[in-house]
This record gives structure tokens, sequence and C-alpha cells, in this order.
């Protein structure tokens, strides 16, 4: 068979699987249920992109002005190792001490964890807080983290709510179908008499 002659046989077992052909023994059901979900995807496709680009860009914005502010209390100094832990094996960081001195020249200490492997008098830079905390430095990546984990979040919610009323509307139509099946079959075994077998009794 020929691409010519198979591409049409594939457009018509598409449309008949999808409920786009003329079958007579479809009901209005199916076509209600056809129809519900094609209205339920197009209102996805619209909805999905305008809400996450809406609700993603508001929340980049917040998390872009909140990280900007946070790191304009921060401010870096050198600090000289003076031990070194032993690395945890679930935990890419260095456990270390490190002292450094501040603008009156007073000396500090405090535990620092490092992403990187040092040694005991190596110089490292760390980051202070207002406070003169060690801290950890400002992320360039976490506004758009979250951003695009909220959007996520919210394309998966917006999906199951729409995959859910599909569901349920599909769910009471074939409960319709059966009632509708039931009813029709009893009228036939009324016009055929005991002589009568339904497929499914057989």
């Amino acid at each position: 068979m020929t691409a010519a002659t198979g591409s049409p046989n594939v457009v018509r077992r598409t449309c008949r699987r999808v409920g786009l052909d003329r079958n007579p023994m479809r009901r209005r059901e199916d076509r209600l249920q056809l129809a519900v979900a094609a209205v339920l995807t197009v209102l996805f496709l619209i909805t999905a992109p305008l809400l996450s680009m809406a609700v993603g860009s508001r929340v980049y914005q917040t998390e872009d002005r909140l990280a900007r502010a946070q790191a304009a209390q921060l401010h870096q100094v050198d600090a000289t190792v003076l031990e070194v832990g032993k690395a945890p094996l679930y935990a890419p960081i260095t456990p270390a001490r490190v002292q450094w001195k501040d603008e009156l020249g007073v000396a500090h200490t405090s535990d620092y964890q490092s992403t990187g492997v040092v040694k005991v008098g190596a110089t490292v830079k760390i980051w202070l807080d207002g406070s003169g905390k060690v801290t950890e430095p400002p992320s360039s990546t976490r506004a758009l983290s979250k951003a695009l984990l909220i959007t996520t979040g919210l394309v998966f919610a917006i999906g199951v709510c729409f995959g859910c009323g599909y569901a349920l509307l599909r769910h009471g139509l074939d409960r319709r179908r059966a009632r509708l099946w039931e009813a029709e079959w009893a009228t036939v075994e009324r016009m055929w008499g005991n002589h009568g077998t339904r497929p499914d009794q057989t």
C-alpha cells in the first residue's frame, strides 16, 4: 500500500476513533462527550499559557525585587580557613571553620559551608548579612526557579481540574448510556418474546 492510499485510511480511522464519522450508532451522549472534550481541550490550550505567563511574570518580578533587596544588605569579605571537617556523603559541601576581620580590624570566627574543596590556611570569599553573620550568597536564579515551579504547578492544576470535570461528565454519560442500552434491549425482548436471546446472555 502506498503512502497516497494509506493516508486517507489513517485519516478515516482517526476520525472514527474520535467520533467525527457519520456512524448512525452513535448516540447524542457520544456527540456531547466529544464536544465537551474538544471545548475543554481548546480552553486548556488557551487558559493554561495565558494564566501561566501572567502568574509567572508576577512571581518573577516579586521574587526578583525581594532578591535584590536582600542582596543589597549583604557584603562579601575574605576569610581564612582555620579548620576543615569531613564532607558528608549525601551533600557536595565541605564544612569548615573560617576567620575574618571587620572594618575595625576585629577578628570574627564562624562555621562555613564550602561548595568546593578547601584546605587549612586557604582564603575563601564569604558573604555576611547586615548583622555580620555568615549567610548564603545571593542567588541569581531563585526568582526564575520559583516562577517556573509555580507556573508548572498551575498548569498541572488546571489540567487536573479539566480532567476531573471531563471524567465526571463521562461517568454520568456512561451511566446514561447503560440505562438506555438496557431499556432498548428490554424493548427488543418484548418484541421477540421468549425466542430472543441477548448477545451478552449467550
